[in-house]
């Protein structure tokens, strides 16, 4: 499961993008996420 700082984290990122404007970088930074959401859960699975 995500720990509560590091998703507090990852929503300070996804805000200061958007309050940018650049959008691109939080879709990417999203991506990013979810991807090493997937690996971890993977990892779990397996042991």
């Amino acid at each position: 499961m995500v720990r509560d700082e590091d998703y507090i984290d990852f929503l300070k990122q996804i805000v200061s993008c958007i309050n940018h404007g650049d959008y691109f970088s939080a879709k990417e930074l999203s991506n990013l996420e979810l991807e090493k959401m997937k690996h971890k859960v993977k990892k779990d699975r397996k042991l």
